[in-house]
């Protein structure tokens, strides 16, 4: 069984955290247990009050020299993606582009297939999103959905760690609604995605990790799958 990621407050602050965050967050561990040396994980940080983007910014700085934690926060991504891929399927049922690109993503973590299959699938679900987006800029729920995802990650995403967690973020989100008036119904959606988002970045930093987000079945069938013959 893999180890839970674990970090103590002295490697958090080898990571250079910026100074306000870092003193915040060093407050909240060490008001939950002061005890030198102790390993606090992400489900420790989240009930020590520590934010989602604090976690998120932890875990990639350390995925940076971690690959299981790299692993873990690809996985993540993934399913941030497999979340919201029914919207898209919805108006898009024969479409099977952005499906294939998360189902790759997931592959090039597992090491099943290379770079150039993972780029592949990623370029033509960029094809369809750009073909989409401003049908999808009407759908509240997909725009909160995606903009969770966007800022979940799109900070982290600077770090060659986040390269495969923000492509598969990126085929997710694809380019809608970037500017979107957020109302109050929206902003509800939002804040439910991101709580979701939330509770499946510290199962993903957990043990035992979760089972990856089901890519429900559609009449679209699995098209990546016949391509690489899967």
């Amino acid at each position: 069984m893999a180890q839970t990621p674990a970090i103590t407050i002295g490697q958090l602050d080898k990571l250079s955290p910026c100074s306000t965050d870092g003193k915040r967050v060093r407050a909240a561990l060490r008001a939950v247990d002061s005890t030198p040396g102790r390993a606090f994980s992400a489900a420790d940080a989240r009930a020590a009050g520590c934010t989602f983007e604090d976690i998120v910014w932890v875990a990639s700085a350390v995925a940076l020299n971690d690959k299981a934690v790299k692993r873990r926060l690809r996985r993540w991504m993934a399913d941030c993606a497999a979340r919201v891929l029914h919207i898209y399927e919805r108006d898009y049922p024969t479409d099977t582009r952005v499906r294939d690109a998360i189902q790759a993503a997931r592959d090039f973590t597992d090491g099943k297939i290379d770079y150039a299959a993972r780029d592949a699938a990623r370029d033509a679900a960029w094809a369809a999103a750009r073909a989409a987006a401003w049908a999808a800029a009407r759908d509240a729920a997909w725009a909160a959905a995606r903009d969770a995802a966007r800022d979940a990650a799109w900070d982290a995403a600077r770090d060659a760690a986040w390269d495969a967690a923000r492509d598969a973020a990126r085929d997710a989100a694809w380019d809608a609604a970037w500017d979107a008036a957020r109302d109050a119904a929206w902003d509800a959606a939002w804040a439910a995605e991101e709580a979701w988002q939330f509770d499946r970045l510290v199962a993903w930093l957990s043990d035992p990790e979760p089972a990856p987000l089901l890519l429900e079945t559609t009449k679209a069938g699995l098209g990546y799958a016949k391509a690489w013959g899967l």
